[in-house]
């Protein structure tokens, strides 16, 4: 185990070295937040570093295994901006955060990178917000839910799990890839076909992921238990968004999750991968917007 995580750590540093914290000109289209200045906040020993773009209320984006937040697709981003305060952080450190020292590295766990993110929002006054958690940021989206309801708004989960099983599978599959390998996991292959530019928009790299810091994650995702006996008493209005071709996080978990969670949404991309917000950001954003402008509840109507 110890082996196969240093190699996962290497292969999660050598794709990042090409899919990583920050957006080259030549990247994009729509660019409406990298340019936005970083702040910092203080969150439980932490200097977190965060950006905010857009009017409306809160919805706090949460990223994924050795991501940060110049990871999110602009296009999206943008138009949730249209509608919505877009609050992205990097988690613990990650990007532009700090680590708050070593011991809390080595203790990092789902749990703690939601107390992470409950007090990002906390630090900027907010008493409640949307959540949207991608991949490992759904882990942690979960766990903000359960622990801390009152918080949290609606919630959407894209590329989530509720078994722990089938997450360190996927992870441990990525430390077998190498970058050119993994690259290929990134999308769908007939979809690339008639693609073939996308790789073009994908991220360059700015500031390098620690190599400590993504085996911390590792570790927090091989120490995760899983929510699937405590996720019936999520009682928000949930969306569950999965590529139906995504090979990192099968598709039946995202079944799953949606069957567990009392009145879940779940929107299944024919085509779409892991991905899937780089194959159409902009039909992506507005399923969210849709979802989080409607009210489910038909007792109020």
């Amino acid at each position: 185990m110890i082996m196969l995580g240093i190699r996962i750590v290497a292969t999660a540093l050598l794709v990042f070295s090409l899919f990583g914290c920050h957006h080259s000109p030549a990247a994009l289209h729509e660019d409406r937040f990298v340019d936005v200045p970083v702040q910092t906040v203080t969150v439980n020993g932490a200097d977190m570093g965060y950006r905010v773009v857009g009017q409306g209320e809160p919805l706090l984006l949460v990223m994924g295994y050795a991501g940060c937040m110049d990871v999110w697709d602009p296009v999206l981003v943008s138009g949730l901006a249209e509608h919505f305060r877009v609050i992205m952080f990097d988690n613990r450190g990650m990007g532009y955060s700090g680590t708050g020292g070593a011991d809390s590295m080595q203790e990092l766990s789902m749990k703690t990178m939601a107390r992470d993110a409950l007090g990002v929002m906390h630090a900027l006054g907010l008493e409640r917000a949307h959540v949207l958690g991608w991949s490992m940021g759904s882990l942690i989206a979960q766990e903000m839910a359960l622990e801390s309801p009152r918080n949290v708004g609606k919630l959407i989960l894209y590329g989530t799990a509720v078994d722990p099983a089938p997450v360190v599978a996927a992870v441990e599959r990525l430390g077998r890839l190498s970058p050119e390998e993994f690259m290929k996991y990134l999308f769908p292959a007939p979809w690339v076909g008639e693609h073939p530019d996308v790789f073009k928009r994908l991220p360059a790299p700015a500031i390098p992921a620690s190599p400590a810091t993504v085996a911390a994650q590792y570790s927090a995702i091989a120490r995760w238990q899983g929510t699937s006996e405590r996720v019936r008493s999520i009682s928000k209005d949930t969306l569950v968004l999965v590529g139906e071709n995504d090979p990192l996080t099968p598709p039946a978990q995202s079944i799953r999750t949606a069957e567990l969670i009392p009145g879940a949404w779940l929107v299944r991309f024919r085509g779409g991968g892991h991905w899937l917000m780089y194959q159409n950001p902009a039909t992506l954003a507005r399923v969210i917007v849709d979802f989080l402008t409607v009210d489910q509840n038909l007792l109020h109507q």
